[in-house]
């Protein structure tokens, strides 16, 4: 179990927990905006300010959340409720509205404190955070599976490589890993170059080409092959 969250399942897992979230909103907040459409009472709301926040995520991108708020009141004379509410909306919505204007928003039978300020905005909403959550859970089953063939291809490995000593021809910084080319020559003798996908830079931390390291290859694919660190 270890082994596999060192090799990479925790990235899986949170791909996996972040398309979930993604598809549970997609299904409760679309359930909402179809309430909202479906028996939403209108009512007259008052801009009292627009906000725009600016977040970095952690791709280094910047991404703008643009807000509105709100106050309206719900109730008969003389019981009037006063309500004030703010939701994220889209940048065209945004532009279109200033301080002090006066829009037409949707609450919901009983629920007054739950409101639509943008038309559709808690549709729209729904269906990105949909496609979000989709895709996250395509690169988390992706991911999987090739962290299962390369779990698989260790294993094998592990059982029935050669272990040998390769000397490194080149190395080349892939993230925070290290691709490898060594050359090495196979229990029958014959001279072979190998492609050694990337493993962690600790383990070939301050090795050159020319140097020796040890590696672990296949007997029916001398190609093949893959630290020996990383198999122990």
């Amino acid at each position: 179990m270890f082994r596999w969250f060192k090799g990479g399942g925790w990235l899986v897992l949170l791909c996996l927990a972040i398309g979930a979230i993604g598809l549970w909103v997609w299904i409760s907040e679309g359930a909402r905006g179809r309430e909202f459409a479906r028996s939403g009472i209108e009512t007259t709301a008052r801009v009292v300010e627009r906000d725009r926040r600016v977040r970095i995520g952690g791709s280094k991108t910047p991404t703008t959340d643009y807000l509105v708020t709100v106050t309206y009141t719900t109730g008969t004379a003389p019981d009037l409720t006063f309500h004030r509410a703010t939701e994220t909306v889209s940048s065209d919505f945004h532009a279109s509205v200033r301080e002090g204007d006066r829009i037409t928003v949707k609450t919901l039978p009983g629920r007054p404190d739950e409101v639509e300020i943008e038309p559709g905005g808690v549709s729209d909403n729904a269906f990105w955070a949909g496609i979000v959550g989709a895709v996250f859970v395509a690169i988390g089953l992706l991911a999987a599976l090739l962290f299962h063939r390369i779990g698989t291809a260790a294993r094998s490995l592990r059982r029935h490589g050669n272990r040998t000593q390769a000397e490194i021809v080149e190395l080349r910084a892939v993230g925070n890993r290290t691709a490898l080319t060594v050359r090495y020559t196979t229990s029958t003798g014959q001279p072979q170059q190998a492609e050694v996908p990337p493993s962690p830079t600790r383990l070939v931390m301050g090795a050159r080409p020319g140097d020796p390291i040890a590696i672990t290859y296949a007997p029916d694919r001398p190609g093949h092959a893959l630290l020996t660190a990383t198999l122990d």
